[in-house]
């Protein structure tokens, strides 16, 4: 399952974000050109090391990181509707962030398990003992999981890009919140009672939720009080605009009654500057929802829906498998703008602003 992944220079100076030339960024990785290799092929770890040396600081070892105190930063995506691209995005921004040397944790937290399958984990012929998130939820206590280990699957090597995977039998952890008492804490206890664990492993967290409200939406949402916003995906149609209103007033739902402070950050998908009704759902969503809308827009490509193409013998996030395309290209402008919003950073490294 584990598989290793190596990307060429351009797209790896893309992703380091530094602004050195190629000479200069292959020099802070630290490491040789292999012999036979006509080019550099890069991984996730050198850009690691890359961020390191750039700020003056020899990339420390697994065993020298400075013991955790608190969870990462934690990425929500809440949507409504269905059909926005919402998991398509929220998987690959998390590949893009994996390959720029963050530690990523995807944790699908949607029974429809769109985002396990998008990383190559197929739930129709998946062991279903598997601990899903509701395995976790269930629970009311603050001791750490001694089984959290087993429920995260390995995607890229070296611990760049994990994954706590999901089945259809997490309706039925939905349906057993519905009759818990504060329920809306329950993603909250988790984080925080494996907050050493995760603060240890992982730079940053990506939480899918499933379309529509739920209680583990809700309970995430809940969790995104303290990186200010939910992360959502908005298609500029009709229907998908609607759809954003009634998340924002979810959101302010939950505000009235926990008074958790929770906005959002959108992110337009699916743009295609040539149709008129886009145009118009520009307009609209800039006039209502200007300071929310992310910088960088997605457009319409063929490629994300490739991604699970059963005729594809590789199934994975377009960003890895077409990394030079223009959706590719995208994904990565709005990875590198949620590590500055969320301030996601590396041990020992200053936060990004």
């Amino acid at each position: 399952m584990t598989r290793t992944i190596d990307f060429k220079t351009s797209i790896a100076v893309s992703l380091s974000g530094l602004d050195v030339s190629a000479k200069k960024l292959q020099e802070l990785c630290g490491r040789e050109k292999p012999s036979g290799q006509h080019h550099m092929r890069y991984t996730p770890s050198d850009i690691r090391a890359a961020r390191y040396r750039a700020a003056g600081v020899e990339p420390p070892a697994t065993g020298q990181l400075p013991l955790a105190t608190k969870s990462p930063a934690v990425i929500v995506t809440r949507m409504t509707k269905g059909g926005v691209g919402k998991t398509s995005i929220s998987v690959n921004v998390a590949a893009a962030m994996a390959m720029m040397g963050y530690r990523v944790l995807v944790i699908d937290a949607d029974p429809q398990a769109s985002a396990s399958n998008l990383l190559g984990i197929d739930t129709a012929v998946y062991d279903t003992e598997i601990l899903h998130i509701g395995h976790f939820l269930k629970k009311a206590t603050n001791m750490p999981d001694s089984d959290l280990k087993g429920a995260i699957k390995h995607i890229y090597e070296g611990g760049f890009l994990d994954l706590i995977p999901s089945d259809i039998t997490l309706a039925e952890t939905d349906a057993s919140l519905v009759a818990v008492m504060s329920s809306h804490t329950r993603a909250e206890l988790f984080l925080n009672r494996n907050s050493q664990y995760f603060g240890q492993n992982y730079d940053v967290i990506v939480v899918d939720t499933a379309p529509g409200t739920t209680p583990i939406g809700l309970a995430f949402s809940y969790v995104a009080k303290d990186y200010r916003n939910v992360l959502t995906v908005v298609e500029p149609e009709g229907s998908c605009l609607r759809a954003l209103d009634s998340l924002a007033s979810n959101l302010s739902e939950i505000r009235a009654v926990t008074g958790a402070n929770i906005g959002m950050e959108v992110v337009v998908n699916k743009y295609h500057p040539n149709l008129k009704h886009v145009r118009e759902s520009m307009g609209f969503l800039y006039s209502k929802y200007g300071s929310m809308l992310n910088d960088s827009i997605i457009p319409q490509y063929s490629g994300f829906a490739r991604q699970l193409n059963p005729s594809n013998k590789d199934v994975g996030p377009l960003v890895e498998f077409e990394p030079n395309s223009v959706g590719a290209a995208a994904i990565i402008d709005v990875a590198k703008s949620l590590v500055r919003s969320y301030r996601i950073t590396m041990p020992g490294l200053p936060r990004e602003e």
